[in-house]
């Protein structure tokens, strides 16, 4: 990521030699968070809760230019079981949408983020087209809705995405029909000082 190019990153909770492991020491530097808090907190939404939940990371800097990382969950999380069978089958659509739409949306209005990057939020080497899809009908949802702030880029970065994930996209609204958002249940909490937002759908 060069500099200005991005100021809020989405980031699949699974840590080590995937993308939040790659990009952890520049996180912590950029924001102003321990390193280990990051890998604590992401450890735990990974591997311990239950709940598809993202974790907000806010810039504490007063001269940072990245305002903020959201850590998503993802299919390596231990929530994202309810939904597979087996595991790492065809990707859970619903999950993939409503966790984009809301890390989105928490980007845009808590983090105050207009240029948003976002790594894959599959297990590594399995990024699936229908991912790819399903991130860009919510983003485009998210864009779509009145009021919403303006959102100047969107960037998928990392590992594991090829042009050829990207084909589905062009499937969207391919009968000229517009589709809008449904509204899930959000519920909000504080783990270790970090706001954790629930999400639930069913």
């Amino acid at each position: 990521m060069s500099a200005g190019q991005v100021d809020s990153y989405i980031v699949a909770t699974e840590d080590g030699f995937a993308p939040l492991g790659h990009w952890k020491e520049f996180f912590s530097k950029a924001l102003g968070v321990n390193k280990n808090k990051i890998s604590m907190i992401a450890d735990w939404n990974r591997s311990k809760n239950s709940d598809v939940s993202l974790i907000g990371l806010p810039n504490q800097r007063l001269d940072g230019k990245l305002r903020g990382v959201v850590l998503a969950a993802s299919e390596t999380s231990r929530c994202y079981e309810q939904f597979a069978t087996p595991r790492y089958g065809n990707p859970y659509r619903d999950f993939y949408y409503n966790v984009a739409y809301e890390s989105i949306s928490y980007a845009a209005n808590i983090l105050g983020a207009k240029k948003l990057a976002m790594s894959h939020l599959s297990a590594s080497h399995h990024f699936h087209e229908d991912i790819a899809t399903c991130i860009a009908e919510a983003l485009a949802h998210f864009c779509d809705e009145p009021n919403t702030p303006q959102i100047d880029s969107f960037l998928f970065v990392g590992c594991c995405i090829e042009k050829a994930h990207l084909s589905g996209i062009q499937r969207l609204n391919k009968e000229g029909t517009v589709t809008r958002h449904q509204d899930i249940q959000i519920n909000k909490s504080v783990k270790n000082g970090f706001e954790v937002i629930s999400l639930d759908w069913k």
